[in-house]
């Protein structure tokens, strides 16, 4: 069983949802659900979409689970605030040498001007550094 397969039965049994309910609200049907479940089918981003509804859980995390959208280059650590993960964040892309044409003063600068900065980079890189959640 893949991971996809196993995290979204992991998923649906934390939300107490037995096989035919889970496929009635996200509009697939039972025996698909099943297959993707035991990892005989791969699910699409379509159903990825409909399932995050259903299970209430970040739809950017099941499509980076399913391999659909690129891992996030800065995880975050236990105990770590929004600041020192912004922080490290920066820190990657100012190791970039087509980046690092500012002046170290760039590191004074307050988190959410990082933030701005590092999602700059991302979309020119086409790269995901930080989670949707940190806009």
């Amino acid at each position: 069983m893949d991971e996809i397969s196993a995290h979204l039965k992991s998923l649906r049994q934390k939300a107490g949802l037995a096989v035919p309910e889970a496929a009635r609200r996200a509009g697939i049907s039972a025996p698909y659900l099943y297959q993707v479940e035991d990892g005989r089918r791969s699910p699409s981003a379509r159903v990825l979409v409909r399932l995050a509804g259903v299970y209430r859980v970040p739809v950017e995390d099941l499509l980076r689970k399913a391999g659909l959208l690129p891992p996030v280059l800065v995880p975050g650590k236990e105990g770590e605030s929004r600041e020192e993960r912004i922080q490290r964040a920066f820190e990657f892309v100012m190791k970039d040498p087509e980046v690092r044409a500012g002046s170290y003063a760039m590191l004074t600068l307050p988190a959410e001007a990082k933030l701005a900065i590092i999602r700059l980079y991302e979309r020119a890189q086409g790269l995901r550094i930080l989670p949707e959640e940190f806009v």
